[in-house]
């Protein structure tokens, strides 16, 4: 088991790159002698056009390519076989990349550690990391610094940060010095707050590498894992400050992390900054400073951001709409829903996210319940389906209307598409029957609910206070010290 005391060798006893197979794990080597590539006059300008063919996103075209080098009896070599992969892992095409595996398993063509790794990243980026872990496993001596960071890197992006931490001790257990991409990997794996005192160790040994102040990936690690695996802001701020270099991405990731944990001054103040920089915005950023806007309802700077959007010839964006709609639709000024209209309107692509923040700015706004739900029917016609934020607001929109059989019929729909067990939507439940009148079913709609929190007992208890059953309210309001949740204010609020 690894804990924050993960023992982190000096950098000068690693052996760092180019790696030999000596650095690898120890293991007798299996494999066959080097393959013959037989080649023809013709061998070269079939490899040169599925070349040409892969690198522009061809892939259908490149396979038929490959397929015809087969006809002539042509044996591919390695180079082809990688590019194929390659094009498929750009293009997260698990279907052909398993193809373009079994050709190469057909051919019996010993393989190098560069289409061995093309083949972890491929399983890795497709999220099948149980395949990628067998090819991993049996590459032996093959085994080099881009295979260990492929592995780290996948167990690191498909939820499995413990391995990945693992995974990275192994590979300074065998001498192997980290590189950026490792460093990154494995810091990205620590922002879960249960590892994020591993990721301070790791930190200092970023440090002791150099590799802070020479590579982004690495710093942008580091800003999440203080951002969201400790929560100290000060501390993202301050490697945010120290970096050497910053581009883009770097500026969007400190205002996304700034407004997700309840900074969002702090993130228009970082986007000002960045535009006096010299920086020009794109999608991402006004997507990122307007969803602040939103929190603040900074109505009049999110307008002059929306006049600079249209300038900018994006306001088609789908996520640039979206961050629209919601500061709009959570700006109470009036007008500011009509507006939130006029984006949803003109936007061409609509999806769950855009329905649900113009479903969510009616219900918010007071009095267009009513429009709230026939929105919700168009969006079934146009066969978007809905997720849990969007059944919650519908669900309070039929509770503001008192009308209990529409309601039922959204939360059967939330049944079938198995999102009832989310705490949001089964609190709104409850709300909708306490609107309702309906005491029992918001009992039993509390009874059921899988995951209740704090929001679902003062729910409840705010229904029986209104029906003057104080018995029941008190009753639950103890039942809630005996879950450990912690009441607040409005829980007594509630009651008194």
């Amino acid at each position: 088991m690894i804990t924050a005391t993960l023992p982190l060798p000096s950098p000068a006893k690693l052996i760092h790159p180019p790696l030999t197979a000596s650095t690898a794990l120890p293991r007798q080597s299996l494999s066959p002698p080097p393959a013959k590539f037989y080649t023809s006059p013709n061998f070269e300008p079939l490899k040169a056009l599925l070349i040409r063919q892969a690198n522009m996103g061809h892939i259908n075209q490149a396979l038929a390519t490959f397929d015809l080098m087969a006809q002539h009896h042509l044996t591919p070599d390695l180079t082809t076989y990688s590019v194929l992969l390659k094009s498929c892992i750009r293009s997260r095409n698990l279907r052909l990349g398993q193809l373009v595996h079994s050709k190469l398993i057909e051919s019996e063509t010993p393989l190098d550690a560069v289409v061995l790794n093309s083949l972890i990243t491929l399983y890795s980026k497709c999220n099948d990391w149980v395949t990628a872990e067998s090819i991993f496993e049996d590459m032996g001596e093959k085994k080099d610094l881009v295979s260990w960071s492929a592995m780290i890197s996948c167990f690191a992006h498909n939820g499995m940060e413990l391995q990945s931490i693992a995974t990275f001790a192994d590979m300074l257990r065998f001498g192997v010095c980290p590189n950026e991409f490792c460093f990154a990997a494995v810091i990205q794996a620590c922002c879960r707050p249960d590892y994020a005192r591993i990721g301070l160790v790791i930190f200092g040994f970023v440090m002791k590498t150099g590799y802070f102040e020479s590579d982004l990936c690495v710093g942008c690690a580091l800003i999440d894992l203080f951002a969201k695996g400790r929560g100290d802001l000060g501390s993202a701020k301050k490697v945010f400050d120290e970096m050497p270099k910053i581009n883009s991405v770097t500026w969007i990731l400190a205002m996304t992390r700034f407004t997700q944990l309840g900074c969002p001054e702090d993130a228009i103040d970082l986007f000002v900054e960045m535009v006096l920089s010299g920086f020009v915005p794109d999608r991402f950023t006004f997507s990122t400073v307007v969803s602040a806007c939103a929190e603040l309802g900074l109505l009049t700077f999110g307008q002059q951001l929306h006049n600079w959007v249209v300038k900018s010839s994006l306001c088609l964006d789908v996520a640039v709409g979206c961050s629209l709609l919601d500061m709009y639709a959570k700006c109470d000024s009036h007008g500011s829903v009509d507006d939130a209209r006029k984006v949803f309107d003109r936007l061409s692509d609509r999806n769950v996210m855009s329905w649900t923040a113009i479903i969510t700015g009616y219900v918010r706004s007071g009095g267009l319940d009513k429009e709230a739900v026939e929105l919700y029917c168009r969006m079934i016609e146009d066969q978007v389906s809905p997720n849990h934020f969007t059944f919650s607001s519908l669900l309070k929109a039929c509770g503001n209307l008192s009308n209990c059989k529409v309601g039922e019929q959204v939360y059967n729909h939330a049944v079938k598409l198995g999102l009832a067990s989310d705490s949001c939507v089964g609190n709104s439940l409850i709300s909708m029957y306490a609107r309702c009148g309906s005491i029992e079913d918001a009992r039993k709609a509390f009874e059921i609910l899988f995951e209740k929190n704090l929001v679902s007992y003062n729910t409840i208890v705010d229904c029986y206070a209104k029906n003057l059953d104080s018995d029941k309210a008190f009753e639950l309001i103890n039942q809630i010290g005996d879950t450990g949740i912690v009441v607040d204010a409005f829980t007594f609020a509630i009651y008194s």
